[in-house]
């Protein structure tokens, strides 16, 4: 090949380089713009929801913390007693605890509630682990706490009043129902797409060493100070942070939908867990419903033991249904009992549970710091604050570089052709994450209109 020739396919490579380069910089840019205030948001909330027991073991000691005694009462005796304290509302759960100064927390919920149509999709269903459950979001509750040992109620607390209560919505939906919803997941599905041009961005092309992208360069002009405090971490924690966003996924509208439509057709999904609505109680006419010791006396049978949760039947044909809470899902067995005969409809085996369906459960837990104890907490609250760090430091450099009374946005590069894999990997993010794809169309039609218009009053 001709020496001239070979000088310009070289001259056109670099070119097309450098207008790649200037596109992702212009994806990346505009990701970040919009999407960084949601995601401080969410990611602030999700810190602070993660020590959910440690503030409340703090806050509410009087509530949850009792003086040991030689004998505790029956369970239906509390529930007698916690009824009496909140007459006009309906019983749903029982928390009972392993450690023998911890109170009985009973769980109530309004009457007129559980005939409303269930609107929105819980976090709650994080505690069953593989299933997702639809519930009515942010509906009130409220908590009775009773001394397991004299029966004295010690209070009562609604849930609107937790200040953990407030954080797990914020988190989930941002206070907005199934709109907010929505918004989470759009937000969750971009910060993948940032982290995704981030790395392209951060790629040292051609250059050599590991200044600025192995170690920040922290001597240097606050530009190039803040471009490596914001690039070199986001390299470090890129995979941590798309763990936790992927691993928040299920928990969606429009992505958890389809995820657990494909588990079910695939039959990956697990068997009926603790919030399953599908197994009923064979409604007996005039017989009565089996005292909640009979459900807790089965469960020992079954070798449960450690912190139990009782969930009450809300009609006549629910059931009751028992699961023991542990940091290892393998480690929480449920099942389900008929609430006019005790026979038991279900009962979890970790065994049985599909792969899939396990993987969600193990995502679910590590997402909540949960897992592996301190170290799991402690492993999500720093890749969320290097998260948070990253937001305000993208800021920064958008700041430091905008001129004044304009955007800064990257130029959109001219004349360039989209490389076909570029268009199937886009393709490929879009059929993924389908929320994504939506809104990356609304950002590509928006932003051929305002390049054509800058270029009209140019």
């Amino acid at each position: 090949m001709p020496k001239a020739i070979s000088q310009n396919l070289e001259i056109e490579k670099r070119a097309a380089s450098r207008k790649f380069y200037q596109l992702i910089i212009r994806w990346h840019f505009f990701c970040g713009l919009f999407f960084i205030p949601l995601i401080i948001v969410i990611s602030i909330s999700g810190c602070i929801y993660l020590f959910e027991d440690e503030y409340e073991e703090l806050m509410y000691q009087d509530l949850l913390f009792v003086s040991p005694a030689e004998k505790a009462l029956s369970t239906s005796t509390l529930l007698s007693i916690a009824h009496q304290a909140l007459p006009n509302m309906r019983a749903s759960n029982v928390n009972l605890f392993e450690s023998p100064n911890r109170s009985a927390e009973i769980i109530f919920r309004s009457k007129s509630m559980h005939h409303a149509k269930p609107l929105e999709t819980s976090m709650e269903w994080a505690g069953d682990g593989p299933e997702k459950v639809r519930m009515v979001m942010n509906q009130e509750r409220t908590s009775v706490f009773i001394n397991p040992y004299s029966g004295e109620v010690l209070g009562t607390m609604k849930n609107s009043d937790r200040l953990m209560g407030f954080m797990k919505d914020l988190h989930g939906n941002l206070l907005a129902g199934k709109f907010g919803t929505k918004l989470v997941e759009l937000a969750s599905c971009w910060v993948i797409m940032l982290m995704t041009t981030g790395l392209i961005m951060w790629w040292p092309r051609g250059k050599t060493g590991i200044m600025g992208t192995l170690i920040p360069r922290l001597k240097t002009n606050r530009r190039l100070f803040w471009r490596d405090l914001h690039a070199v971490p986001a390299f470090y924690f890129s995979f941590l942070i798309i763990f936790l966003v992927i691993s928040g996924l299920p928990w969606t509208d429009v992505w958890g939908d389809a995820f657990h439509s494909i588990q079910r057709n695939l039959n990956m999904s697990a068997p009926a867990g603790f919030h399953s609505r599908e197994l009923k109680s064979e409604f007996i006419k005039d017989s009565e419903t089996l005292s909640i010791d009979h459900v807790l006396i089965a469960a020992k049978e079954r070798g449960y033991k450690g912190d139990l949760n009782i969930k009450i039947p809300r009609n006549k044909t629910d059931t009751y249904a028992i699961q023991r809470d542990s940091d290892d899902p393998a480690e929480s067995p449920s099942m389900h009992l008929d609430q006019y005969t005790g026979q038991v409809l279900a009962a979890s085996e970790w065994d049985k549970v599909p792969l899939l369906a396990k993987a969600v459960t193990y995502g679910i837990k590590l997402h909540r710091g949960e897992y592996f104890g301190v170290w799991n907490l402690v492993l999500a609250l720093i890749t969320t604050l290097v998260l948070i760090f990253m937001s305000i430091s993208g800021l920064v450099l958008w700041l430091q570089r905008r001129p004044k009374k304009k955007l800064g946005a990257p130029k959109r590069p001219r004349n360039y052709k989209e490389p076909k894999w570029l268009i199937w990997t886009t393709v490929g993010f879009s059929l993924f994450m389908p929320l994504l794809g939506a809104s990356l169309v609304l950002f590509l039609i928006s932003d051929w209109c305002y390049s054509k218009a800058r270029q009209s009053f140019a």
